[in-house]
């Protein structure tokens, strides 16, 4: 006779479990709840094969986690009831949804996936024939600027609905799928291109359902069959890169417009504020860069942080400053080279000086249209030459301020105001007034005392920022670094030494050796410089003569065109007044070359910084175009073309283009700063509330940056300050050209930013919602063979001596 309360439903499968109406039962909200820290444990301690172990035990998750806990049969699954199987079959399929997103979203903690020799394994797809390639590049030339379409949208939503619909045992990462976002294969063929499928950083769709309702996605856009950058240099390169782009004519020619407002001192303190914010960026960023290095670079990096109105307006100030530096640099070396009296008509035709700065611009394009790394080997070794041209500057102004070569000891004379020769030159560490009028004449009819000072250190400060301009081309050439996650902070942490010793010890030693009110000097006001000729030299004649005299036979024609003095260097001027004429004539040859080479520099990074943009469409897509040695020409050869905005010289004061270009490079620059101190600080924050990725404390976290996040906000509030103080002076002399160039920048980062939020939407992005996974997770599976120690032979040894100093 059987029970009442048999089990009716399933007699079968359970035949001694009794049966019991629903309503009897009343199952505990908690009852298949999971204690996350248990699972976790379960999770890491997953051995290779559980997948297969997961298909043939339904439930092997709840067994290991049963093991965790405290109850007495620890690796069994009991069940007395139909109401115990079912919530043990609903908490086992609950574990292995966390276990599927552990290994779509969390893969560092969550499972410990296999360790792969390089990038290549993940990343490199099939290769198509050649013709394919060259093919692919034949469209319209509409189509290159052309947004993309309801069907590319739809394309995308069908891809980003494919990825969330895969099953739980197929990831992009583990099964060779598409690579994540941002991504490139460093690995190269000699002979043939490596082609590569690559996905920009994800930008915000409104997706319309049929209901009228509208959701964000973040949607993959995707370049298919395209040749990319290539990971090719080496950590010695990154560095020599770094290095080279920022000894140039802002450290050289610049400078003296902060010895003329603000005197030695006044100088050198400014330089220091320029020097600590842009060591607070730079500490800052680099942790970012070192942990998630993307070839989307600074523009990516705060799309993915802040938002993509941000990254967007940030990428292209960041590209306008490489832009407007590279004429520049060309400016200053043909004024320079009009030292010289056999190119001194370089400065009185036209035709000669258009000649000189297309042949500037054809020799640098072909040099950055060459392969990454005979790029990166020209760099280092023209680097390696400035580095080894500053250190011997700085021993010969030490040499000569002692009184070697037959010199007078000279010590601090110039800081002393007691040993002033008479009233119109004044002697001291600072300017006697604020004076935006003074052009040689003592700086008399200024703004004194300590109010006089602190607008000569902030002005002082203002210049330094173009000559600190280039400092984080490093992170711009991460995206092409064999090792970024080596190379990223090796350069990083030798940004102080080269701060202090190449900015900071020369602008000190050079302060020592010549007044800094010579009428030679180039002026902060640019409306009052302008050519030495016969009439100012007559009317300066006493002071020049009392600071040394004008010495070996420099002055130039009333007809330089170019309405410049090609002595303004303050190292060319020091080494004058101590009668070193062929000294004088040798350094300032290496200057043009030096200001040649910056121009190389400011070249690459703004092709890149246009490429990295591009890839995120962010620019027209014509820019992503490369070369089968990964080089992106049409990106390289467009940025060239700007080169020829220099030759505006011809027609206008040459000091005038020249400030116009600066302050718009400046201030591109500091916008870009204040954006990787915005980024970083958001990064910090969100890595917070991330407690599944390596900690910033742990050994494997690539680089920690030092006194965060006070470092990153001192950054941050310091850059708003230039922003807003840049152009000041126009307040106390008018000069339209001058204030318009010194806010054009920040007015047009701000028409970016409200164009590109009103056209595409964009916000602000949620801490929580910040991705700190793609492109973090592949750097993490990659052995990087770099970093193998080996036998060093002697010419390898000594690159390594000189790379680390």
């Amino acid at each position: 006779m059987y029970s009442a309360n048999r089990n009716k439903a399933v007699p079968g499968l359970f035949p001694h479990l009794e049966y019991q109406s629903g309503a009897a039962i009343d199952i505990p909200v908690d009852a298949i709840s999971i204690d996350s820290l248990l699972f976790q444990q379960v999770v890491n301690e997953l051995p290779v094969g559980y997948k297969n172990e997961m298909s043939n035990d339904k439930f092997y998750l709840s067994r290991l986690y049963n093991q965790k806990t405290s109850s007495p049969n620890t690796n069994a699954v009991a069940y007395e009831s139909f109401e115990e199987y079912d919530r043990t079959l609903k908490r086992e399929t609950r574990m292995r949804q966390r276990l599927e997103t552990l290994e779509n979203v969390f893969s560092n903690n969550g499972i410990k996936l296999p360790k792969v020799e390089n990038a290549q394994t993940i990343y490199t797809h099939e290769v198509p024939p050649p013709a394919q390639i060259r093919g692919s590049s034949r469209r319209s030339f509409m189509s290159l600027f052309r947004r993309r379409g309801s069907d590319t949208r739809q394309r995308s939503l069908d891809y980003s609905r494919q990825i969330l619909m895969s099953p739980s045992n197929h990831t992009a990462v583990i099964d060779d799928g598409n690579p994540e976002c941002d991504f490139i294969d460093y690995r190269y063929e000699k002979k043939a291109p490596v082609v590569q499928e690559e996905i920009e950083p994800v930008s915000t769709w409104t997706i319309e359902f049929i209901d009228g309702s509208e959701e964000n996605q973040q949607l993959p856009k995707k370049f298919h069959n395209r040749v990319t950058i290539q990971r090719k240099l080496k950590v010695r390169h990154l560095q020599m890169i770094s290095l080279g782009a920022t000894i140039g004519v802002g450290l050289f020619l610049n400078s003296g417009k902060a010895f003329s407002i603000g005197g030695p001192l006044g100088a050198f303190i400014g330089y220091v504020f320029g020097g600590l914010i842009i060591l607070a960026t730079l500490l800052s960023f680099a942790e970012i860069v070192a942990l998630i290095p993307l070839i989307t670079g600074m523009s990516g990096l705060s799309s993915r942080f802040v938002g993509d109105a941000f990254g967007f307006s940030v990428g292209w100030c960041h590209w306008l400053s490489y832009a407007a530096a590279f004429p520049s640099e060309l400016i200053a070396s043909t004024i320079m080279l009009t030292y010289y009296p056999n190119l001194v008509e370089i400065g009185t035709r036209k035709s000669l000086a258009a000649i000189t700065i297309t042949v500037m611009v054809i020799v640098l394009t072909s040099v950055n249209l060459m392969d990454v790394r005979v790029y990166g080997e020209f760099e280092y070794y023209a680097s390696a030459f400035k580095l080894l041209i500053v250190v011997l500057l700085i021993i010969l102004m030490i040499v000569l301020n002692v009184g070697g070569l037959h010199n007078d000891y000279i010590g601090f004379r110039y800081w002393e105001k007691s040993k002033s020769p008479f009233l119109e030159v004044t002697f001291g560490p600072f300017r006697p007034t604020f004076d935006l009028k003074d052009r040689g004449d003592g700086a008399k009819n200024g703004i004194s005392g300590f109010g006089g000072v602190i607008l000569s250190i902030i002005s002082s400060t203002l210049v330094s920022v173009f000559s600190y301009v280039g400092s984080e081309i490093g992170f711009v050439a991460a995206g092409e670094a064999e090792n970024p996650r080596k190379a990223v902070p090796s350069v990083t942490k030798r940004i102080f030494t080269r701060v202090i010793v190449f900015y900071l010890l020369s602008i000190f030693v050079v302060g020592l050796n010549f007044y800094s009110g010579d009428p030679r000097l180039m002026r902060y006001y640019a409306g009052s410089s302008g050519v030495m000729s016969a009439a100012d030299y007559k009317e300066y004649e006493s002071v020049i003569d009392a600071i040394g005299g004008l010495n070996c036979n420099t002055m130039l024609t009333q007809k330089l065109f170019l309405n410049e003095n090609s002595n303004q260097s303050p190292w060319v001027i020091a080494l004058q007044s101590f009668k070193q004429c062929t000294l004088s004539s040798f350094v300032n040859g290496v200057f043009v070359a030096i200001g040649i080479s910056a121009a190389s520099s400011q070249l690459y990074a703004s092709s890149r910084t246009l490429y990295s943009m591009a890839t995120q469409q962010k620019a027209p897509a014509v820019f992503t175009w490369c070369n089968k040695n990964g080089v992106p020409y049409m990106a390289v050869l467009f940025c060239a073309v700007l080169g020829f905005l220099s030759l505006l010289c011809l027609n206008m004061n040459s000091s005038d283009v020249f400030v116009i270009f600066i302050n718009i490079g400046a201030m591109g620059s500091v916008i870009m700063w204040f954006g990787m101190n915005l980024s970083f600080l958001r990064f910090y924050y969100a890595l917070k509330r991330r407690p599944d990725i390596v900690s910033r404390d742990s050994k494997e976290y690539p680089y920690k940056s030092p006194l965060q996040p006070y470092l990153s906000i001192f950054g941050m509030v310091s850059t708003i300050l230039l922003l807003i103080f840049n152009g000041f002076q126009n307040f106390f002399l008018w000069e339209t050209k001058n204030f318009i160039s010194s806010y054009l920048t920040v007015v047009l980062f701000a028409l970016l930013y409200v164009g590109y939020g009103w056209i595409r939407g964009s916000k602000i992005n949620k801490l929580e919602q910040i991705d700190l996974d793609s492109g973090r997770r592949e750097m993490d599976r990659i052995i990087w063979k770099e970093g193998v120690d080996y036998s060093l032979n002697v010419k390898e040894l000594m690159k390594k001596i000189f790379s680390y100093l």
